[in-house]
């Protein structure tokens, strides 16, 4: 055997035992990613009902539905490796206001960016289609990053949530309660069903987006509602709530 030839096959002997050796890591990695991609979905679309501007409500749900078509790629990457889905319960993380919510999604897009710049080293040796998904993944890091900037640098770090009384927002909050207590209960039907083809975890975070993106849809019945009580009434904000439901459904 000549000495390339020798050369040659203890490098492909060093790199298969670097890959055997390091795929439990790599597993391990995809796992943090997984965690982290759905609980960027979860925090985007909670801080998308605190935005004051429309627009930046827009932005921040086309952020979280970007991030979200992440995170089956990663199920699928972690399960054919013969990894186990990471358990994950987020709850997000809110400002005290908009800006405050804004600076939050900035801090974890930069994050997660440094995060995956490690993880494509390790890939780029033990899978290396893994680490084309991962700098894919990484691109749209810095995009959502820079889009964040500039949503944080045009907002009011004073604004407050919305110009309504604290005594609207409560009885408006109880309504929205109800409303997606129902629709929750709908959707949950409708995946049991189907046999639970998605995580609950993965699902859970998957309702929480679609239900923010139905909000500007309640907001017009809500305010469909008061104008057809005629205005809110006196009372606890769950009997409020309870007449602009009839209102809705008389």
């Amino acid at each position: 055997m000549s000495l390339t030839n020798v050369l040659f096959t203890s490098w492909d002997r060093f790199l298969a035992a670097f890959s055997s050796d390091d795929r439990p890591k790599l597993v391990e990695n995809l796992c943090d990613a997984y965690r982290a991609e759905a609980g960027a979905v979860a925090q985007c679309t909670q801080h998308a009902q605190r935005m004051y501007y429309p627009h930046f409500r827009a932005g921040l749900l086309r952020i979280a539905a970007e991030i979200q078509a992440h995170v089956p790629w990663l199920r699928e990457k972690i399960l054919a490796l013969g990894g186990d889905l990471p358990q994950f319960s987020s709850t997000p993380t809110m400002g005290s206001n908009s800006w405050e919510c804004l600076r939050l999604d900035l801090e974890e897009a930069q994050r997660s960016r440094g995060n995956l710049l490690e993880w494509i080293h390790l890939a780029e040796h033990v899978e290396p289609e893994i680490a084309v998904g991962l700098r894919h993944i990484r691109e749209e890091k810095l995009k959502h990053r820079e889009e964040l900037r500039d949503m944080l640098m045009k907002s009011d770090p004073y604004t407050t949530p919305n110009t309504a009384t604290p005594h609207e927002q409560v009885e408006k909050r109880a309504w929205l309660g109800q409303r997606k207590s129902e629709w929750l209960d709908h959707e949950r039907t409708e995946w049991e069903a189907g046999g639970k083809q998605v995580p609950w975890a993965e699902w859970a975070g998957e309702q929480e987006f679609k239900w923010t993106t139905e909000l500007p849809y309640r907001d017009l019945e809500w305010a469909r509602c008061l104008a057809k009580q005629g205005a809110v009434q006196t009372g606890s904000p769950a009997e409020s709530a309870a007449r602009v439901e009839a209102a809705a459904h008389p």
